[in-house]
């Protein structure tokens, strides 16, 4: 059952830095988006930029530890942080495992931190429809710094390259050899590598990676560092911290930050017409029980005849949508 919010009330709640109306325009955004703009006219004054790193890499690299550790260290610093992690969706509820919670109990009711968990509801690019817009949430809200952190799919998270300003890819000991991390494609996204669990080892991987970096050219003039850390244990996260500080610093001085933050509306106005796109021929064209119909005519007709019924079908949708 949807929730009734008065977002006038939420706003100027919010403007006052109440975290319960932050977290209740979430929950309007996530489950409404169409209200999104209604929400966001009321900062189109405000001008504080807010600087995003995500953070990625497959299952059980220890992301959600990782971040936690980052937040902490950032926290003694005085930075007020955004966190928004991205968990799998279940098959039953559509709802997040929240399981990042889980892992960040000690930072999770610090003053400066708000936290939110995402399903990613099936959604390709290992994050979540959402993001975007509680990213500009956040930014409304004041947060120095915002931290994306993926579901962690595998081959799956290159969109967070275009939400992010700082990517940071996380292996850990026993991924692989340099082909098994080429073939993962997320090794291409990222502005600085992490070896976690380094007390399990990993020089290996950070040898190739670094071989592999040496063989290649960045015409952003930034060459990827590469750390190692024990995110449990805290060891190596200054480290860490610093790389992705010395990269902040090259983004705004070089100016590619002004082409990171295009790349993020590029990224939005494209989700918006696939989005849109969607909803047309879902609703218009090829609905759940269109879908039902031609399925349930397999078991009579055969999967080579249902074949060419549905590409009948999209043949039909094509000349639907140019008349559209």
């Amino acid at each position: 059952m949807k929730k009734d919010y008065n977002i006038e009330t939420l706003i100027t709640n919010f403007k006052n830095k109440d975290k319960i109306a932050l977290a209740r325009l979430i929950t309007i955004i996530e489950n409404e988006p169409d209200k999104a703009h209604e929400i966001f006219k009321h900062f189109e004054d405000v001008k504080h930029d807010s600087y995003i790193i995500g953070i990625t890499g497959s299952p059980g690299v220890g992301k959600s530890t990782l971040t936690g550790a980052i937040c902490k260290k950032l926290l003694e610093e005085g930075k007020r942080i955004g966190i928004i992690c991205v968990d799998p969706t279940s098959p039953f509820s559509g709802g997040a495992f929240l399981g990042d919670r889980v892992r960040m109990t000690n930072i999770s009711l610090h003053p400066n931190v708000f936290m939110r968990s995402l399903a990613s509801r099936g959604y390709k690019g290992g994050i979540s429809r959402a993001v975007f817009d509680i990213s500009l949430l956040y930014e409304a809200f004041g947060m120095d710094l915002i931290i994306i952190e993926t579901v962690g799919v595998g081959q799956a998270e290159f969109d967070i390259y275009n939400l992010a300003y700082s990517v940071v890819v996380v292996l850990v000991p026993g991924y692989g050899d340099a082909i098994q991390m080429q073939k993962a494609g997320i090794i291409e996204i990222g502005d600085i590598y992490d070896i976690n669990k380094k007390d399990l080892g990993g020089e290996d991987i950070a040898v190739q990676i670094e071989m592999m970096l040496d063989d290649s050219t960045f015409q952003s003039g930034w060459r990827p560092p590469v750390s190692m850390t024990d995110a449990i244990n805290g060891v190596g996260i200054d480290d860490l911290i610093q790389n992705i500080m010395d990269h902040k610093e090259h983004v705004e001085l070089s100016g590619l930050i002004n082409n990171k933050k295009k790349n993020r509306f590029k990224y939005k106005i494209k989700e918006l017409i696939y989005s849109k796109i969607d909803r047309i021929i879902t609703e218009k064209l090829l609905n759940e029980s269109d879908i039902d119909e031609i399925i349930n005519h397999a078991v009579d007709d055969g999967k080579f005849k249902i074949y060419r019924t549905i590409h009948n079908k999209f043949e039909d949708m094509n000349f639907d949508i140019k008349k559209k």
